[in-house]
């Protein structure tokens, strides 16, 4: 079995090789998964910490494994005859889970599910842009009612919101996904560290979508209140970078509230 399981890697690599460079070239040119490349390394991370645990885990190779690599090999073909990479990379997962229950066994396979599953968050979703239509309607709809509410007599069109300062459009980096997509992986590693119930889990992931569509409505919201007082030019060139990290913060903030809800904060010893 030694030397059979050397052949997992130049196996992986060679079905694999055009995933795995489409997932670094997504990471680097994909504005929604620039974080990409930290997943896997916080996978790492938090399983070279559990390094001591592991060892202490009796390995019990199971056959079963082979299955699901070899299922993984088969789904990584129809995705390639397809052209489908989302669900080639969801393939390279299954093909690692494989290999790992092979070599290990599953008691291992169920110690480090958290990392593994971890490993999803760095896959682009086939949707994304399908969902950005939506999150631009809803921050500008939002924005424009906050804006009136606090005094400032804007106007939506469509995606533009009109002030007497001046007329903004909401593009597609302004919708709200780059936060959602970040918070959500902030969430889920804030949710893992969390020693709670899984009704807290649960609802710290679930809150990671609000809160990263509030924060992106008082953003903007922000950015028509410099506008209106210190002109158009100010509100785009100084603060509109600005704003993007004090709103993240924000959200940040209401993600730990969201958590101090269910008592005090209790943190896993992990790292």
């Amino acid at each position: 079995m030694n030397y059979l399981s050397l052949l997992f890697i130049p196996i992986i690599f060679i079905f694999y090789y055009n995933t795995i460079a489409w997932l670094v070239e997504s990471w680097m040119y994909n504005e929604y998964y620039s974080h990409g490349f930290l997943v896997p390394i916080i996978s790492g991370y938090v399983i070279w910490n559990m390094k001591k645990e592991l060892g202490s885990i009796e390995r019990m190779p199971s056959q079963s494994g082979l299955v699901l690599f070899a299922a993984g090999i088969i789904i990584q073909g129809i995705s390639v005859l397809w052209t489908i990479r989302f669900i080639s990379g969801i393939s390279l997962l299954l093909t690692l889970a494989g290999a790992i229950i092979y070599l290990y066994g599953w008691e291992f396979m169920k110690k480090i599910r958290f990392p593994f599953i971890f490993l999803l968050l760095m896959l682009p979703l086939p949707f994304i842009y399908m969902i950005t239509s939506p999150a631009q309607m809803i921050s500008v709809f939002a924005t424009a009612n906050l804006a009136n509410l606090i005094g400032i007599p804007a106007v939506r069109d469509g995606l533009i919101l009109t002030i007497p300062a001046g007329a903004f459009e909401v593009g597609v980096e302004c919708s709200g996904i780059n936060s959602m997509i970040s918070l959500f992986m902030i969430g889920t590693i804030f949710a893992y560290v969390l020693d709670g119930s899984n009704l807290m889990k649960a609802t710290i992931l679930i809150s990671t979508i609000p809160l990263a569509l509030a924060g992106n409505v008082l953003r903007i919201t922000s950015i028509l209140v410099v506008a209106g007082r210190y002109g158009q030019e100010a509100a785009i060139d100084y603060f509109h970078d600005f704003s993007s990290l004090l709103l993240f913060s924000v959200a940040l903030i209401g993600l730990f509230l969201v958590g101090r809800c269910f008592g005090r904060l209790r943190f896993k010893k992990i790292f």
